[in-house]
């Protein structure tokens, strides 16, 4: 299940946030980033092709789930930029937010 939020920023301007919980036998790590960047784009995650998004092109999702899933420490914080969206993938969660650029 996924939530999309507005915050606000030192600049006074709205951004949103996604964040999909990941693990439990859920969604693995990768697919919890699809999935929020997926809801900030406003289209199903099948479709983030459409819009110029290939998560394969940015980082190898075997190698973030193999890096992510099954930890219990709280050290594993993974941050990368995908097509456009800052992208924070934790022990629970992928967190995504538009780039600011």
């Amino acid at each position: 299940m996924s939530s999309v939020t507005a915050e606000s920023n030192d600049c006074a301007s709205i951004s949103e946030t996604a964040r999909v919980p990941h693990g439990d036998d859920g969604l693995s790590p990768s697919l919890a980033v699809v999935e929020a960047i997926a809801d900030l784009a406003g289209v199903e995650p099948a479709d983030l092709s459409d819009e110029g998004v290939v998560l394969y092109e940015h980082v190898d999702p075997d190698a973030l789930n193999a890096l992510v899933s099954g930890r219990s420490d709280a050290d594993v914080d993974v941050s990368l930029t995908v097509a456009g969206y800052d992208v924070r993938v934790g022990p629970e969660s992928a967190v995504a937010r538009r780039s600011r650029d």
